[in-house]
């Protein structure tokens, strides 16, 4: 991990340094360190004219090895979801069914950069990877698991666009990676603000 990588863990960690480094191999990430928030728990997100929320939950094993992460080098901290690969296996599944290989087609695949200028926000710019993915719905809250000095290790529900309305989209790529793209979030010290 570099330097700033490093600064930027202890610090968003509220002062807890980082116990290990993760090699992980995925071309479409960016090439700076990215910094682990924690490890995923729960995604939620709400379908097009759906009422309630779709809630997806990570199985113990699922969460132990996929991280929600974030580029310190970004200007806007971008959030990145580093997936197990069990969780990968399932998203692909569902993005079988939503990019139209099982019953038809109900979203369109297209390019990331394309997706985040839907939505809009701080986030709706053109420096994502060059990848397709299916939208699945727009990303309402995440829950991670970290240590932060003086919480211990948490959980933490972060409830995204809480001061704008803005959220970003989740999708889905045919690999069953999870990408956000759009919405006005940030990744401060702080933690994930809007």
């Amino acid at each position: 991990m570099g330097v700033s990588a490093d600064r930027a863990y202890r610090e968003w960690h509220w002062n807890v340094p980082h116990k290990s480094v993760i090699e992980w191999e995925d071309p479409d990430l960016p090439e700076a360190d990215v910094v682990e928030c924690g490890r995923l728990v729960e995604l939620h997100f709400r379908e097009p004219g759906a009422r309630k929320d779709t809630v997806i939950k990570l199985t113990r094993k699922e969460a132990n090895g996929s991280h929600l992460c974030f580029d310190p080098s970004h200007p806007n901290e971008r959030l990145y979801v580093l997936s197990h690969p069990e969780f990968c296996e399932r998203m692909k599944k569902r993005y079988r069914q939503v990019a139209g290989y099982e019953n038809g087609t109900k979203y369109r695949e297209m390019p990331l950069s394309d997706l985040a200028k839907a939505v809009g926000g701080r986030h709706a710019t053109p420096d994502y990877p060059n990848v397709k993915a299916s939208p699945i719905g727009i990303l309402t809250h995440v829950v991670y698991a970290t240590e932060k000095k003086g919480d211990g290790y948490s959980f933490y529900i972060h409830k995204m666009g809480e001061e704008s309305g803005v959220r970003p989209c989740i999708s889905v790529d045919a690999k069953g990676r999870v990408w956000l793209a759009g919405g006005n979030y940030r990744s401060p010290t702080a933690g994930i603000t809007d």
